[in-house]
């Protein structure tokens, strides 16, 4: 029979996680004593451990390397009642199984305890420790949404392998920061982190700023290639990559070397690439604008940065963050944002992502003259509320992409079923769009739509 322990801080809490794990056989054995039930793996480890994140005798990062120690293998669950980026980066980074909101229980943990029990033991390669990381710059990858915990522990998964990382998403939504929280994450932390944008430069200059000039007239600094030697380079807009830059680095990627242009000087460089991209890379690769070798030698490992449109509840924690931020570098004192601000915020489309909220929380910052971040402060997007656009399937970047959106988000969820729920949605989206445009006529918008009524209802009633 598997064997769970699980550690908490309380029994009544360990009884309540408990709970979660009700179709499994197991011997269960609660721990509220850290240290007691360390002493005690070392003789006789369990199969499974699910751990508390926050409790209170040891941090969780000490309780997962302890375990990593032992003699056999063990996986880790973590729970966590208040989730954060840091905490599941971190507990993913030192080999936890998987990382789970309380608030997901009891389905969650049964469905991960379950893969974790499996014959196969479910294990996911344990991942080196590089140590605490920069926490200033995962601050910045903030989010507790289902779609964010789920990069949050991929990041902490790969992040100390050399595991290439392709990152897509719209511009705004934080690839860069993304880039950064594995780089800092990683054992190549001490060396640096240097990223190119390709849109920023015509084909000859970038070529000449990545690799160098070689011949008469070469350039006098070191290329940026050999500035991260040993570190990490980040390619932002690879889609905007010329196709002789992409030949050459596929040659860095596959062979650890490059030839500066206009020369056959071989220069070695170690750098560990992550790339992003805002335009769709299939659709460059069917016209023949980027390569399918480069391609898939880049996603080894694919990050889906969603816009925030379609993770509204992380806004009040990232507008509280900016608001922090703001404070600092303006030196202003600001007591907060107050509920109907954030509610404003949380209706506004944010076609800029990220990046636009943080310079609209900046500018009520600036602005502000009684303390408390209100409405007020935001009247331009006050103002432009009967043109903001609705957030309808496929409005923002075509149907294509937004159904290739849909699946990437999804995937990163480990729903199933998933061409039946997204085909659902567009059925439902179109009726209640024919309905409109039809003034709300049943008759007419089945026409349109080519369905029978009981149909056009039924799809509007399942929404």
């Amino acid at each position: 029979m598997k064997r769970v322990w699980i550690l908490d801080s309380s029994e009544s809490q360990a009884e309540e996680i408990l709970r979660g794990l009700p179709s499994l056989l197991y011997d269960s054995t609660v721990w509220v004593d850290t240290a007691a039930m360390l002493a005690a793996a070392q003789t006789e480890p369990p199969d499974l451990i699910v751990v508390e994140h926050g409790i209170t005798d040891m941090p969780v990062v000490d309780v997962l390397q302890a375990i990593k120690g032992l003699s056999r293998r063990v996986c880790i669950i973590v729970v966590a009642e208040q989730t954060s980026s840091l905490g599941a980066i971190e507990s993913m980074r030192e080999g936890a199984y998987d990382y789970l909101p309380r608030e997901t229980l009891p389905g969650a943990l049964e469905d991960a305890g379950r893969r974790a029990l499996s014959d196969d033991g479910g294990m996911i390669q344990t991942i080196g420790s590089p140590g605490p990381g920069d926490v200033a710059e995962l601050g910045a990858v903030v989010g507790k949404t289902p779609e964010m915990i789920e990069i949050h522990k991929l990041i902490g998964q790969v992040a100390d392998t050399d595991a290439c990382v392709l990152v897509q998403g719209e511009p705004g939504t934080g690839k860069e920061l993304v880039a950064r929280a594995l780089h800092y994450n990683s054992s190549r932390r001490d060396s640096p982190f240097v990223a190119v944008n390709c849109s920023a430069l015509a084909p000859e200059s970038l070529e000449i700023d990545l690799f160098g000039r070689g011949g008469e007239g070469k350039s006098r600094g070191p290329s940026r290639m050999e500035v991260a030697d040993g570190g990490t380079i980040f390619i932002d807009e690879i889609d905007a990559m010329g196709l002789e830059n992409q030949a050459r680095l596929l040659t860095v990627l596959e062979d650890g070397y490059f030839e500066r242009p206009r020369s056959r000087k071989r220069v070695s460089t170690d750098v560990r690439v992550i790339a992003a991209a805002g335009a769709s890379l299939v659709g460059c690769m069917k016209s023949g604008g980027f390569r399918v070798d480069l391609f898939y030698r880049l996603k080894v490992v694919s990050v889906f940065m969603p816009p925030l449109r379609d993770r509204r509840d992380d806004i009040p924690c990232l507008a509280e963050h900016f608001l922090k931020r703001a404070e600092a570098k303006m030196h202003r004192d600001i007591d907060g944002i107050s509920p109907a601000a954030i509610e404003l915020l949380q209706r506004y489309p944010w076609p800029g992502n990220v990046r636009e909220l943080e310079q609209v929380v900046q500018r009520a910052v600036a602005l502000n003259r009684t303390g408390v971040v209100m409405p007020e402060d935001f009247e331009a997007l006050r103002d432009g509320q009967e043109s903001w656009p609705g957030m309808q399937l496929g409005q923002a970047s075509g149907l294509e992409n937004a159904v290739r959106y849909e699946l990437e988000k999804r995937l990163a969820l480990k729903e199933t079923d998933i061409d039946r729920v997204i085909v659902s949605e567009m059925e439902r989206v179109l009726a209640e769009a024919a309905l409109e445009a039809v003034d709300g006529n049943q008759v007419k918008a089945a026409r349109l739509l080519g369905i029978s009524r009981n149909t056009l209802r039924k799809r509007v009633r399942e929404a």
